[in-house]
């Protein structure tokens, strides 16, 4: 989930994008014709005015709406996604005030009593502002181009995040994975014996100049690969 908003400072929501892991989308943005659309262009940074949000409105068909719209139609999307899942629906973000921006707009809206009892916030920064995250999100950004949607459109940044969110998941479970296997304990030896083992599980997410802009992790689990990172793991003690 991501939102855009006024400022810092004094942060008023004007968008709301998510997307859940099967691909679903939200987004709704603040009508900007009304009493309270104008009233925050007005209270808006200049860099939300002219450096890349507010130009980006328009560009979703049906997402326009009024203030107390917004919170309805997000807080309905919620109640819907809750009710098709038969369980707690995982909100996540990577800056609070998202969160607590979307939580008003749905109080406002009469749902927060019943939205509150199916969802879980959740705060994904410290995964998804990883190296492998931020690489996952400017992949994704690229990708949406051909959308018109771009960085600083709440559904673009919703987008970016689960790609973000996802690519660091399979990172993890890929290298869980592979620990457990006798492939690893063979690396671990190549990079110098257990004292080694904690280097080499960061050493095999990392894309390699020597290994073509690889992951080793990937190369890992190609025919042959254990024995060319073997190879090349000898090489780097070798000097």
């Amino acid at each position: 989930m991501d939102c855009e908003f006024t400022d810092l400072v004094h942060p008023e929501l004007l968008s709301i994008g998510m997307v859940e892991l099967a691909g679903s989308e939200h987004y709704v943005e603040l009508d900007l014709d009304t009493d309270v659309g104008k009233q925050r262009v007005e209270a808006s940074s200049d860099f939300v005015r002219w450096g890349g949000v507010l130009d980006l409105w328009g560009l979703v068909e049906g997402a326009k709406a009024t203030e107390l719209e917004m919170g309805r139609r997000t807080g309905e999307w919620l109640l819907r996604l809750a009710a098709e899942s038969g369980t707690r629906v995982v909100v996540c973000f990577d800056y609070a005030t998202d969160w607590e921006l979307m939580e008003y707009a749905i109080r406002d809206a009469g749902l927060w009593d019943r939205v509150r009892e199916v969802v879980q916030p959740t705060n994904v920064n410290a995964l998804t502002g990883t190296i492998d995250g931020e690489l996952a999100a400017e992949e994704c950004f690229r990708g949406l181009a051909k959308r018109g949607v771009q960085r600083h459109h709440a559904l673009a940044d919703a987008l970016a995040l689960r790609a973000a969110y996802l690519a660091v998941k399979d990172n993890a479970m890929s290298l869980t994975r592979f620990v457990h296997t006798g492939h690893f304990q063979r690396l671990v030896e190549a990079a110098g014996g257990p004292a080694a083992e904690s280097w080499t599980r960061q050493w095999l997410l990392k894309p390699a100049f020597e290994l073509n802009g690889r992951r080793p992790i990937d190369i890992a689990g190609e025919p042959g690969g254990v024995v060319l990172l073997e190879e090349h793991l000898r090489r780097i003690g070798s000097g």
